[in-house]
């Protein structure tokens, strides 16, 4: 937004300044931004006689600003005629903070200004007259600013703490914004604060948290607190940075204790109540105490025997260790170095520690950070936990560089949006990087757990910020060389809101690519339909037009009969019956049923077909589950559940768990899917192949209508493997999305009340496996099992209601 007194400071810097070489003219947009703040600090440098001018307010501008004005720019009296440009620069400085002079550009110093000085300086906390000292010269030529940024996310307790460190540690901290806002200049000039407090000199109190600075800290509580107000102040007042706290005391309460120890749970560090030398650490610096206790690590070497034996000895519980590597294939085992190894996990999981996994491809430059790369390296992640065996837990994303918050915006978050989106497999996503990243991804919804890199105390994104609420993991120090061994350890600590993996789950291949070309006119099945249709449609034109004109259902009556006896019974009843209801045979017109009885006479004088198929062909599952997608639609929603659903997936994950019901309840649920899952208890993989195989039929028939309409459909599927087909369902009907599969069962369970989730979320994502089954009964059972059971325990089980026979609907 334009304002036009900045608008005005522009145009006078250009008109007095423009001819000049030491200046740079700026575009008069009428905006306050750094090319107007260095325009009026090269314009001062030109009124103090440098010749070299510079964009910084540095030593040399500040020697030569003293120098003339030793006792800063004085307001003038109302008689006082004089001008200088300095006024001006002045003036134009305070209307790009907001300060109105109460004029236009003048080269005078009168009440107007001095009036805004005032007002600045009452905004900074330090109050005083209308001069314009070195100090306030340098934060009027600067972006710092002295009103609430509420706005910014800025909060009054911090502001208050702000302006009082203008006020009492000035000749330590210079002037700070007061602004509100916990950034880079508050941390340091906390830091300031408690080395003046430790009894340095100014010039001593750099605002770097040293060692000399650690052996200097005090242990403040309860008893020493009346004595040393100034320490609780500092302690209050990093409270309140860090998102704790009502703001600044020097009153050490009962209250104030239970933030303390709030605080020090918070960072997973010993819970005393007093402020000792951890807490101090943890409330100034990043990486806190680089000496504290913790069980988990992270490392880019194998854990051989030998080093699980010395981490375990040491207290280690948990280990971080490495998916892949860039340049390496995640597809098959290879002999890393970073990445983990062929038995490196299972060496891990059976000698009594767990892991967390990370994946840090093409990480360290904001190029690597785009939706395509993103999607790409879900894909590899996912692939590489599934051929290493890990059941679905959290995937750590990796950050590996300083990325500020436009940059966050612009290429950080539409990488794990595309993360989110294309990884799959039962993972969630987790992210690696530093604080103020890991919050805004977080925040953003693309990512749940945070793996936060606090050793790079550098880092701007963790400098001033406080850690995410959802951090699990907090890498703070590394050790070069640990115990002398010759390999390198990064100590992590650990907030132990999200289990860390304990076991593995038998190695998931990725489907193959299937062999080009495919035939799928070998498929018995297929061959038997093309056939089947070629003569009820000559059965149909002997009946005449009347009849004929339901050539177009020829593909809905062949499924009818081959549904039949399993899910269909004359006078039935149960399931049964329930079939009748869900997908009727209507009998009206009269021409509609002599049609359907032609066609159904036709099948049975066909060859018999269900025999010849291979086990894992359940034609009768395919066919009643296709007839509800042609009975009731196809749902183009991905994140929703339609009608035709209900005959499908959903129905074979509710009769499992009335299986469960009836016979399992008493047991342990994890054991009881573990021998049942995917064996004799109606979620095995001939359902899964034949849910896939009717939703994929179904859609082509509905979208392909033809008296050929089912051997054309049938074509078009079978030219894929079954694992492939599989995986397509997954990817056509839930976008190749967890969170979609997810969503839309939860909402098909609430809709029809079939019963109460506790977790849902996360439990329905087992049918992520769908995208990488292959032919192999044993993989369903222990993929899903892990899948399913997520964050599955006892007071986190799915209640159903059940009917008769334990049949869950």
């Amino acid at each position: 937004m334009t304002d036009q007194m900045v608008l005005q400071t522009q145009q006078w810097l250009n008109k007095t300044y423009g001819n000049d070489p030491r200046f740079k003219k700026i575009n008069p947009d009428g905006r306050t931004g750094w090319p107007t703040i260095y325009a009026l600090t090269r314009a001062l440098q030109i009124e103090l006689g440098i010749q070299s001018t510079a964009d910084n307010f540095g030593p040399s501008t500040q020697r030569l600003f003293k120098k003339r004005y030793p006792n800063g720019v004085r307001q003038q009296a109302a008689a006082d005629k004089s001008t200088s440009n300095v006024y001006s620069i002045i003036q134009g400085a305070l209307w790009c903070k907001g300060y109105s002079t109460g004029g236009n550009i003048s080269q005078h110093f009168y009440d107007g200004t001095g009036s805004a000085i005032r007002k600045l300086k009452t905004d900074m906390g330090i109050e005083g007259d209308s001069s314009v000292d070195v100090e306030i010269m340098g934060a009027l030529l600067s972006m710092k600013q002295f009103v609430l940024l509420a706005s910014y996310g800025g909060i009054d307790s911090v502001r208050r703490a702000q302006q009082f460190i203008n006020k009492a540690y000035r000749p330590y901290t210079g002037i700070i914004p007061t602004d509100g806002l916990y950034g880079r200049e508050m941390n340091t000039a906390l830091i300031q604060v408690l080395q003046s407090l430790e009894g340095f000199s100014p010039s001593e109190a750099t605002g770097n948290f040293g060692n000399g600075t650690r052996s200097r800290l005090k242990t403040i509580t309860a008893n020493n607190a009346s004595s040393n107000e100034s320490w609780v102040w500092l302690a209050s007042t990093a409270l309140a940075c860090n998102g704790i706290g009502g703001g600044p005391t020097f009153v050490w309460t009962s209250t104030f204790a239970n933030i303390v120890k709030a605080f020090q749970e918070r960072y997973a560090i010993a819970v005393t109540g007093s402020i000792d030398s951890t807490t101090w650490m943890s409330l100034l610096t990043s990486k806190g105490d680089p000496d504290r206790p913790c069980v988990a690590c992270d490392t880019r070497f194998e854990i051989t025997d030998a080093r699980l034996a010395t981490l375990k000895a040491n207290g280690y519980e948990i280990v971080g260790r490495y998916l892949t590597e860039p340049g390496q294939s995640s597809l098959a085992p290879k002999d890393y170095f970073k990445a983990i190894r062929p038995g490196e996990l299972e060496r891990i999981t059976k000698g009594g520690m767990r892991f967390f996994p990370i994946f840090q491809e093409y990480s360290t430059k904001l190029e690597h950070f785009t939706p395509a790369n993103g999607a790409a390296h879900a894909k590899t992640a996912r692939e590489a936990a599934q051929r290493l065996g890990i059941p679905p837990t959290h995937i750590y994303f990796a950050v590996d560089f300083d990325a500020t918050d436009d940059q966050v915006t612009s290429n950080i978050l539409p990488y794990f949006r595309a993360v989110c989106s294309s990884l799959g497999g039962g993972y969630g996503v987790g992210i690696y990087a530093s604080r103020n990243i890991c919050s805004r991804v977080i925040g953003a919804g693309c990512a749940s757990n945070a793996f936060v890199s606090d050793m790079s105390t550098g880092f701007s994104g963790n400098l001033g910020f406080p850690i995410p609420d959802g951090w699990v993991y907090d890498q703070f120090t590394e050790i070069d060389d640990y115990k002398g061994q010759g390999w390198d350890l990064d100590r992590v600590a650990y907030s132990g809101k999200v289990s860390a993996c304990a076991s593995l789950l038998p190695a998931v291949p990725v489907p193959a690519p299937d062999p080009d070309p495919v035939s799928p006119e070998t498929d018995p099945l297929l061959r038997w339909v093309a056939v089947t249709e070629q003569e009820c449609r000559k059965a149909l034109a002997a009946l005449g037009t009347q009849v004929a004109v339901y050539e177009d259902s020829i593909g809905q009556f062949i499924l009818e009969w081959l549904r039949k006896p399993e899910y269909w019974s004359e006078g039935g009843s149960g399931t049964q019956a329930m079939w009748h209801a869900y997908t009727p045979e209507v009998s009206t017109p009269p021409d509609l049923d002599a049609a359907r009885v032609v066609c159904a006479n036709v099948c049975e004088a066909q060859p018999s077909i269900k025999e010849k198929l291979p086990s894992t062909r359940d034609v009768a599952h395919m066919a009643a589950t296709a007839l509800g997608y042609l009975t009731w639609g196809i749902e183009n929603n991905p994140a929703k559940y339609g009608l035709g659903d209900l005959g499908g997936w959903p129905l074979d994950l509710l009769q499992i768990w009335g299986a469960y019901r009836r016979d399992g309840k008493h047991t342990d649920l994890a054991a009881w899917l573990y021998k049942h899952l995917g064996k004799d208890e109606g979620f095995g993989y001939d359902d899964v192949l034949a849910d896939a195989d009717a939703w994929l039929i179904a859609q082509y028939m509905i979208t392909h209508p033809s008296d050929t309409s089912l051997s054309t459909s049938m074509r078009d599927v079978f030219k894929q493997s079954e694992a492939n087909r599989i995986k397509r369902f997954y990817d056509k009907r839930f976008e190749n999305n967890s969170d979609n599969l997810a969503a839309a069962f939860q909402k098909l369970v609430d809709g029809i009340d079939f019963g109460i989730f506790d977790n849902i979320w996360y439990s329905a994502k087992f049918l992520i496996i769908f995208s990488y089954l292959l032919k192999c009964p044993q993989s369903l059972i222990l993929s899903a099992l892990r899948a399913f059971l997520f964050s599955a325990d006892t007071s986190k089980q799915l209640r159903f209601i059940t009917f008769s026979h334990g049949q869950s609907w």
